[in-house]
Order: C-alpha cells, then sequence, then structure tokens
C-alpha cells in the first residue's frame, strides 16, 4: 500500500472521529449529517482527481466547536480582560485583596459584542458573569445608536471600562468602523477589543486601532498563523494540499454565486475555518458557498 494511501485512510478516520465530535453541531447543517454534506459536497465535480483534492484539503480544516468556544471565552475573561484590569488600575499582584478588586473592576466594566455573532449571553454564563441590564451589539449600535444615549447610561451604570469581544476576525474591516465609533463616544472610558480567534490580517488591524486611539487596547484570545491561509500566489513551504486546490478553485469559482470574484473569500483571506454557529466569510467560498450549481460542505448564514 502507498503512503498516499496511507494517508487517505487516516485521513477519513480522522474525519469519521471529527464528524461524531464536531462536525455534527455545525448549526446551519442542524438536519443534515456531516456525512451527507460532504457526499453532496464531493458530487459537486464530476472527475475523481478534483474529488481527491477537496477531499485531502480537510485535513487542513479548523473546526470551532461548542466546547471549544466556550473555552476561548473562558480564556478570553480569565486572561486578557484580567490581566488588562491589573495593567489599567495598575494592581499589585501581590496585594491579597487582588480578587476582591478585580471583582469590583468586572462590576464596573460592560461586556459587549462587536456584531451580533458574538453570543454575550454565552460568554457571560460560562465565565459566571452578571453583566448589566443591556449588552447591545456594537455595529448596531453605530448606524442606530445615539451617543449621547449611551455616554448617559455609561454615567447611570457606573461603567468605568468596556470590553468587546467579537467570535472571529478575518481582516478586521468591519471591526475597525465600530471600535473607533466606540472610542469616539467614550473617549475617556478605557476599551479592551478581544476577539476569541483571529485571523493574522485582523491583528494587524486590531495592532493599528490600539495604536491609534489613545483609550483602545487589542488582545486577541487565538491568534492563528499565517501557514493556515491558501493564497491566490503559491506561498512558500505551503502543504501540497493548497497547491493542488487552486486548480479546482479556478475550474469552480463561475458556479459560487456572489463569490465567483472573489474565490479566496473576502478580502482574499482564504481561510479553513468553520466554527460551529457559522463559517466566516473569509473561508474559502469553495467550502461554504451555496449555489444552483454547488453544494456547500458547512453552508454560511449570510446577513444579505
Amino acid at each position: 500500500m502507498s503512503d498516499d494511501s496511507d494517508d487517505l485512510i487516516f485521513l477519513r478516520d480522522h474525519l469519521i472521529w471529527l464528524q461524531k465530535e464536531l462536525f455534527d453541531e455545525y448549526e446551519p447543517n442542524k438536519y443534515e449529517s456531516f456525512d451527507d454534506c460532504l457526499a453532496k459536497w464531493l458530487s459537486n465535480v464530476d472527475d475523481e482527481d478534483a474529488r481527491m483534492r477537496m477531499f485531502k484539503l480537510l485535513g487542513h480544516m479548523f473546526f470551532v466547536g461548542k466546547k471549544q468556544s466556550d473555552a476561548l471565552s473562558r480564556s478570553a475573561f480569565s486572561d486578557q480582560t484580567t490581566r488588562w484590569l491589573v495593567d489599567t488600575l495598575n494592581l499589585d499582584i501581590t496585594d491579597p485583596k487582588l480578587k476582591q478588586t478585580i471583582d469590583q473592576a468586572v462590576r464596573q466594566t460592560w461586556f459587549c459584542p462587536i456584531t451580533d455573532s458574538l453570543r454575550i449571553n454565552g460568554f457571560l454564563k460560562v465565565n459566571g458573569l452578571h453583566g448589566h441590564s443591556h449588552r447591545p451589539d456594537w455595529r448596531s449600535l453605530e448606524q442606530f445608536g445615539d451617543a449621547a444615549r449611551v455616554r448617559n447610561y455609561v454615567v447611570q451604570e457606573s461603567i468605568e471600562r468596556l470590553v468587546l469581544l467579537e467570535d472571529f476576525v478575518g481582516t478586521g474591516s468591519q471591526m475597525s468602523s465600530t471600535v473607533r465609533w466606540a472610542s469616539q463616544t467614550l473617549p475617556n472610558v478605557e476599551i479592551l477589543v478581544i476577539p476569541l480567534i483571529c485571523c493574522p490580517e485582523g491583528v494587524a488591524t486590531g495592532e493599528r486601532l490600539a495604536q491609534q486611539l489613545n483609550n483602545v487596547t487589542f488582545s486577541a484570545t487565538l491568534s492563528l498563523r499565517h501557514e493556515l491561509f491558501i493564497q491566490e500566489n503559491p506561498q512558500q513551504n505551503e502543504p501540497n494540499a493548497f497547491s493542488e486546490i487552486r486548480d479546482v478553485i479556478q475550474r469552480v469559482q463561475g458556479r459560487l454565486g456572489v463569490w465567483q470574484g472573489a474565490p479566496y473569500g473576502y478580502g482574499g483571506t482564504g481561510a479553513l475555518v468553520a466554527l460551529y454557529s457559522n463559517c466566516p466569510d473569509n473561508t474559502l467560498p469553495l467550502v461554504h458557498s451555496q449555489t444552483d450549481t454547488w453544494n456547500p460542505l458547512f453552508s454560511r448564514i449570510r446577513r444579505s
């Protein structure tokens, strides 16, 4: 048996395990098993070679399940938020009353999502936080909110700090305008921006925001490495599966609907990421696009 056959058998067995542990909890595919979605996805192409290239690509998929998402939420609070509070308040970590001081600071901190993709109620629950009575997503506030009313609420609730959370940040373009608006709306409030998962370009965008806005700190819980992304142009030392899939992408991009002009995803990110709740638009449309002529592996719920 060839090494390639051994690799394919290992990948098949690995996917069977992942289906049981993770893939079947993918919410947009709630009424279809991963097996069925995989069969339809591979059937999008007629020749065996293209199917094999698509199948091999699955060995590089990064899937974040509910348990993993909860773990990232706990880390965002216990690590990023706590360290930020210690630094912002200049606390002495040897102080025996440190925990009480941090608990009080947390009560004066407003935890909100950047967009409605981040389930703020779930974040508060897994961290045992009560939060404030209103926890709006700031993208909507930016569009429809009244800055003066937001400032009044902050005063009434004795809020001294704001933590803005997002489940996934790709290029950071959507996050950028909202964070700027928050900074301008609350210029005297310290703001911590935490993506649970962030692509390299999103990290660069977040760091630029923190440099430009005096009251903003950026800290991603999980920053994905550059080598996990498929670029339109070949990269040095990239996996063979990446090199092999480009031809397939070129052949099928006319069948990807709104993504036919952006076959490497929003901003050309080329991600291979799916969250249990949805598939980011930064992921290859080959994976998530759904049209009359293309069946997705992880169908994406779009905003429009």
